[in-house]
This record gives structure tokens, C-alpha cells and sequence, in this order.
């Protein structure tokens, strides 16, 4: 009889604690959009809507989003990545979230991040 009642005893505790725990929020559970290589390529301004910071992945990236809706991540370290964050014109969007980020690889080998 005394196992059974400890049992219980733990049972009760080991829940109780559990449900008046913080709930940790959903966004600090949303994966970081990471970059597995740079574009090298200059991209043509005029395409640029707006772009994401990917600063905190092993690989610290830009990513431009292009008018097609494609994202293309370059070296934050680049100028003209520099000059392009800087355009009032190209402004900074919120973070995307993994599971609606497809990547795909160009003919160069290239990685490219784009919606589905």
C-alpha cells in the first residue's frame, strides 16, 4: 500500500509541476532561415523588394527577396549588399518560417531559398 501511495504521490507532483510551468512562446520554437553559400553574383537593384537578415546562422547572410518572390542570400560583408540594405527602397521584412522555404540549387551549384 505505502508504493502505491508513493506512486501517486510522484504521479501528482511530476503533473502538477508540469502544468503551471511558463509556456515558452511559439515563436522561440520558429527555426532561423539559414544560407549554405553566397550568391557572388551582384543582383540588379531594381529587383529587390526587401530582404532578411540571417545573421545569427553559422553563415551569416542577407537575403534579398527578388520581385519574382525568389530569395537569394549573399555575404552581409559584400559593399553592394551593404549600399543595397542601406536604400531606403529596400526594406527589411520579417523572418520566414523553415517549413515554407523551399532551396533549391541553381546550374552553378549555387544555393537559392525561394517560397513554394
Amino acid at each position: 500500500k505505502a508504493s502505491v501511495a508513493a506512486f501517486l504521490l510522484l504521479v501528482f507532483a511530476t503533473t502538477s509541476a508540469s502544468l503551471f510551468q511558463p509556456r515558452i512562446p511559439e515563436s522561440v520554437n520558429v527555426p532561423a532561415v539559414c544560407c549554405l553559400t553566397y550568391n557572388e553574383k551582384v543582383l540588379p537593384r531594381k529587383l529587390v523588394i526587401g530582404y532578411r537578415e540571417a545573421l545569427t546562422c553559422r553563415l551569416p547572410a542577407i537575403i534579398f527577396v527578388t520581385k519574382k518572390n525568389r530569395e537569394v542570400c549573399t555575404n552581409p560583408n559584400d559593399d553592394w549588399v551593404q549600399e543595397y540594405i542601406k536604400d531606403s527602397h529596400v526594406p527589411l521584412l520579417p523572418p520566414r518560417n523553415l517549413a515554407s522555404v523551399k532551396i533549391t540549387r541553381t546550374e552553378k551549384g549555387q544555393s537559392q531559398l525561394h517560397s513554394p
